[in-house]
């Protein structure tokens, strides 16, 4: 199991980071230096959502362990200022190490797809937020007879969208053979 790793940055002030699975665990390395390290067995939680990557989406990998350490990386790398660069093939290969790797301990892992319960309802109330704001321009506009009032519909219509797209929902159990054959 040693030799497989991956290379990610996760935004503009992050560092380029390197992960890396080990005989018994997975740790996360900058410029050489080890930063984080979860043994398997201490995994509770892997979690795979997809997240914003400038104009484009991510599918973004969370390890959780028992004392609240977190690994995450994607699919897509920080490059520069709206740049991302793809890096879809060498994740889903490392994504595929990493699934067979867990297999031992699949009986003690959460395997979850989707965001957070939370993320919804924070997104969701976005959305919210942002039609209200334009429909109570249109409306309190419109009802002066002043059609810049049209304006406002825009902010209703992309609002009610948000919150509509991202509606909580509940958790989505996966299994992780799907993704620990992805290369068979």
């Amino acid at each position: 199991m040693t030799g497989t790793s991956y290379s990610d940055r996760r935004n503009a002030t992050a560092k380029e980071q390197l992960i890396a699975l080990e005989s018994k665990r997975i740790s996360v390395s900058e410029q050489g230096t080890l930063k984080r390290a979860i043994a398997f067995d201490d995994i509770t939680e892997v979690r795979l959502g997809v997240e914003m990557a400038g104009r484009d989406s991510q599918v973004v990998c969370r390890i959780t362990a028992t004392d609240g350490t977190i690994i995450v990386f994607g699919s897509r790398s920080w490059q520069s200022l709206g740049q991302w660069e793809n890096r879809a093939v060498g994740f889903r290969d490392f994504n595929t190490a990493l699934h067979r790797a867990l297999l031992p301990y699949a009986g003690t892992i959460r395997f979850i797809e989707g965001q957070p319960l939370w993320f919804g309802f924070v997104m969701s109330g976005l959305g919210l937020m942002l039609a209200l704001l334009g429909g109570g321009f249109a409306l309190f506009l419109l009802l002066d007879e002043n059609p810049v009032g049209f304006g406002g519909l825009p902010g209703l219509i992309i609002g009610l969208y948000l919150a509509w797209m991202f509606r909580p929902r509940p958790q989505k159990p996966y299994d992780p053979r799907l993704y620990a054959d992805m290369l068979s």
